[in-house]
């Protein structure tokens, strides 16, 4: 069974990206392990000081779960026109360990916009080496529903495709 680590861009106990990650894993099926990243909020900011040989235990832990999956999701609103703090913080302290390198990754920007974060998301992961399948859904609090369910069709089809790509970068990998 392969194992998938997803990470909400989002800090809000409630989230429409969380509710996007429930959807991928009920896509997903019974094929595949999703664990649910606790919370980007507990990772301490980074600080390249404390990136050493032993760097604080959260982002140890952050970098062993990482290179124990087999695939990462990250759903992720944007903010400001570009991507949450939290999350280029978490991304940030997995650079000097490679923990990406070569890891699946579906990278889903669901916002109002989104169109900065998806291009910066994209770029981080790219230099941090991880093989991305992105996705873009714009008005994404419109076509989900609170069950997770994805209630616009053109959306939805694109949304099988970008999981269709990831699984098989997974398989392929």
């Amino acid at each position: 069974m392969k194992k998938i680590l997803a990470i909400s861009g989002s800090t809000k106990a409630v989230s429409t990206n969380a509710l996007y990650i429930t959807a991928i894993s009920r896509f997903l099926g019974g094929n595949f392990e999703v664990t649910n990243f606790p919370s980007i909020a507990d990772i301490p900011h980074f600080n390249p000081d404390l990136d050493q040989e032993y760097p604080p235990q959260p982002v140890e832990e952050l970098r062993s779960t990482i290179k124990k999956a087999d695939g990462i999701i990250i759903s992720t609103p944007e903010y400001a026109m570009g991507l949450p703090g939290s999350l280029k913080n978490l991304l940030d302290w997995t650079v000097s360990s490679a923990s990406f390198s070569g890891k699946p990754v579906l990278a889903l920007v669901a916002s109002t916009q989104g169109e900065k974060a998806y291009q910066s998301i994209i770029d981080i992961l790219t230099v941090i080496e991880a093989r991305v399948s992105p996705q873009l859904i714009s008005f994404a609090k419109a076509k989900i529903n609170n069950e997770a369910a994805i209630t616009d069709e053109e959306t939805l089809t694109a949304f099988k495709s970008t999981i269709n790509s990831f699984v098989a970068s997974m398989e392929n990998g």
